[in-house]
């Protein structure tokens, strides 16, 4: 049988760009996912949107949490073996994203976490960019700082209870701690598919958080791991150069 995947989208505020995002979960080609839907406290049409779907979909409403705490709570709901986040204003980039991922794990059961390739696109859903990744080990995110793991990362729940919820003091940056995280305790692995999108808009709290605050957190996340026991030993003479590159 396949393994059950659970997609959590949490949301707040977002009921324009709300159905694709849906639509491109349920529209999916695997036949073996829990979506669930996780309102943090939106005072907009959101709601009504979701009220075409509940028959597809498990939909849940709190007062605001934030997002970090929203997917938090999508973590201790969910049922499947696989997870992956897509937030509300970010769809699937492909319909076969999935089983892509899927069959990635399976032919690698030794990895925590599969991350694919993604897009850049507008509030309209034109295509900006294209963001190939590269195959991230701990060593080399730590080194080159720019890291552009994100959307569309497909963790095995086995991984979520061994390393734990995100970090709720992490407000902008929370899915870049937790892959440094998941790669601080085991093997991550590149799709090589273009799976996901991030939108860029004026309300996005990418967008909207940058600036001081943002690159504060980054700076942090390098500290953070920098100075944790899983820095590589023979990277500790370099201490000083790769933390500049992280200052900068």
């Amino acid at each position: 049988m396949q393994p059950l995947v659970t997609i959590i989208t949490p949301t707040y505020n977002r009921a324009d760009f709300l159905p694709e995002t849906i639509e491109s979960v349920l529209n999916q080609d695997y036949p073996n996912i829990e979506y669930i839907v996780l309102d943090d406290g939106s005072k907009d049409g959101t709601a009504k949107i979701i009220a075409s779907y509940q028959d597809r979909l498990t939909y849940l409403y709190h007062d605001n949490l934030g997002e970090t705490a929203t997917v938090n709570k999508g973590f201790e709901l969910a049922k499947g073996d696989i997870i992956c986040v897509i937030n509300s204003d970010d769809p699937f980039f492909s319909m076969k994203a999935v089983s892509i991922a899927v069959e990635c794990l399976a032919a690698h059961p030794d990895v925590l976490m599969a991350y694919p390739d993604w897009v850049l696109i507008d509030d309209k859903s034109d295509v900006l960019s294209r963001r190939e990744l590269p195959q991230y080990t701990l060593e080399n995110m730590i080194t080159k700082r720019n890291v552009e793991i994100g959307p569309g990362m497909f963790i095995r729940k086995s991984t979520i209870l061994k390393i734990g919820p995100r970090d709720s003091s992490i407000k902008y940056v929370g899915d870049l701690d937790y892959s440094f995280r998941i790669a601080s305790v085991g093997k991550i692995f590149h799709i090589p598919h273009f799976l996901a999108t991030h939108r860029v808009h004026g309300t996005s709290l990418s967008v909207s958080a940058k600036g001081p605050r943002m690159a504060q957190e980054v700076l942090s996340l390098g500290l953070k791991y920098i100075d944790a026991p899983s820095f590589p030993e023979h990277l500790k003479k370099n201490r000083n150069r790769i933390l500049a590159r992280w200052h900068l």
